[in-house]
């Protein structure tokens, strides 16, 4: 239908922008390549353990106010499950399990006083996290390095002051956590917002969150119900092959419609190149052809590369950015064991391979002695088999956590997640495009997109949300 707005991808990023534009008023129409909904955060039943499992680990945090906004509209919230202070674990060989708790105070007081009666860090680590938290706090005045585009979160914490030892047991845990990436390679400008608003906003900002419940249940079919309660559409196993593109023939009046379509979007203007080109639906691999007011493409970067046509991916500066995404991966190791081998829901592990543990069973509330293993930025572990990646998992956990070795286990399932996130390095953070492109009525969503944020459920919900803003506000 000529008056649709045609989403393509069911993800968290598509979904959001659907229920967004969904409660504006507008018919949309979500097209998902798969069988099923959520793309890289969901998850599936795992019929040998009969446990419902996600892809991948996610979090939530309270600072995470787009994500909790959709929650709340399509009636989910109640599915995640917040802690009423921020607390985290850490577990080592040297210092055994320690924590980092926060009292209720007005920030920063409530992590400065968790971070000082911590017995994560010594002395003189607890003066260099103090002595970051005021330079964050002077940042929000815009007291930044000149160069801070062109430093990595390492070389940021180095010229913080943050000693080699707590860069590695603490700020590189919480980075490739929320980035995916190795501090040496991320975008200290990425990871400087990660911090602020996690950690320095407000004590209900700083909150972990997890879901109670599987990740799709938390959201795919209650927006999917959303959107079809007001005349929309959400379709599965719809493969787009690529957009209908058609060349405006008078360039004057598309110099003119781009420029009016431009100005409205105060914070992009700048990013955008006008073409002479509209966007007006799309065609599927068989054949089909859906025409549409507007497309939004909410698939991932590394994907959105095959819709478009060569030439354009050549002659608009717009796209360039497109070449320098690299794919960074997540392993995730899902281990069934006949006892429960911690009393704790999550653990940041130090000095290991696995960063971080996840115990699912006190997370689902269920009986199941069920832990999830998480290792981000897995470029040196992609290619290891499942063999290989269970030894060393399970040697990380006897050396941390003593009851595992009498332990045994009953069921495992690793899932790679190679294309997880987009790698935020210096040069990619930089060249991210924006919700409009020169393309008239051809929008972009992804958690890849410029949202100021790295790859997280948040930055994908809150790009959602922007391109729904722009093409309600366009059109």
């Amino acid at each position: 239908m000529a008056d649709e707005i045609l989403i393509i991808g069911g993800g968290f990023a598509g979904l959001a922008a659907g229920v967004a534009l969904a409660k504006a008023g507008r018919r949309v129409r979500v097209l998902e390549q798969k069988p099923y909904l959520g793309g890289r955060a969901r998850s599936f039943y795992h019929p040998p353990t009969g446990a419902v499992v996600d892809n991948g680990q996610h979090i939530f945090m309270g600072c995470y106010h787009f994500t909790l906004e959709f929650l709340e509209t399509i009636g989910t919230l109640n599915l995640v499950r917040f802690q009423p202070r921020l607390t985290v674990h850490f577990a080592d060989r040297e210092s055994g399990l320690t924590s980092l708790e926060c009292p209720s105070f007005p920030a920063p007081w409530h992590l400065i006083a968790g971070v000082l009666k911590s017995n994560s860090f010594t002395l003189s680590e607890k003066l260099q996290v103090l002595r970051l938290g005021r330079t964050l706090r002077a940042a929000d005045s815009g007291a930044l390095p000149h160069d801070f585009e062109r430093l990595t979160v390492d070389r940021w914490m180095a010229r913080l002051g943050q000693s080699e030892r707590l860069r590695r047991n603490f700020w590189g845990l919480l980075c490739i956590a929320a980035l995916n990436e190795d501090p040496s390679i991320a975008a200290a400008t990425l990871f400087e917002p990660v911090l602020r608003l996690a950690l320095f906003q407000s004590p209900a900002d700083s909150r972990i969150g997890l879901a109670s419940s599987g990740l799709s249940e938390c959201y795919t079919e209650a927006a999917a119900a959303y959107i079809r309660a007001r005349h929309g559409a959400v379709e599965l196993e719809r493969n787009v092959a690529g957009f209908l593109l058609s060349e405006t023939q008078d360039r004057g009046q598309a110099a003119h419609l781009f420029e009016s379509e431009f100005d409205s979007a105060e914070n992009q203007r700048s990013s955008v190149h006008r073409s002479q080109f509209t966007c007006r639906g799309v065609q599927l691999s068989d054949g089909t052809t859906i025409e549409a007011a507007a497309v939004l493409s909410a698939v991932p970067c590394f994907q959105l590369t095959r819709l478009l046509p060569g030439s354009l991916l050549l002659s608009m500066p717009f796209f360039a950015g497109l070449a320098l995404m690299r794919p960074t991966p997540i392993i995730s190791l899902n281990l069934w064991f006949d006892r429960e081998i911690t009393d704790l829901e999550f653990v940041g592990l130090r000095g290991t391979t696995i960063q971080w543990l996840f115990n699912r069973g006190r997370i689902l509330n269920s009986r199941e002695h069920y832990v999830s293993l998480v290792i981000s930025g897995a470029h040196d572990y992609i290619q290891y088999n499942k063999e290989e990646l269970l030894r060393l998992a399970l040697a990380d956990l006897r050396q941390l956590f003593p009851t595992v070795r009498d332990a045994r286990l009953e069921h495992s399932l690793v899932i790679k997640e190679r294309f997880a996130t987009f790698s935020p390095s210096v040069e990619a953070a930089v060249a991210r495009p924006t919700a409009c492109t020169p393309i008239r009525g051809l929008y972009l969503a992804g958690d890849w997109t410029r949202t100021g944020l790295p790859a997280t459920i948040e930055s994908a919900v809150k790009s959602g949300y922007t391109a729904a803003a722009e093409i309600l506000r366009t059109r």
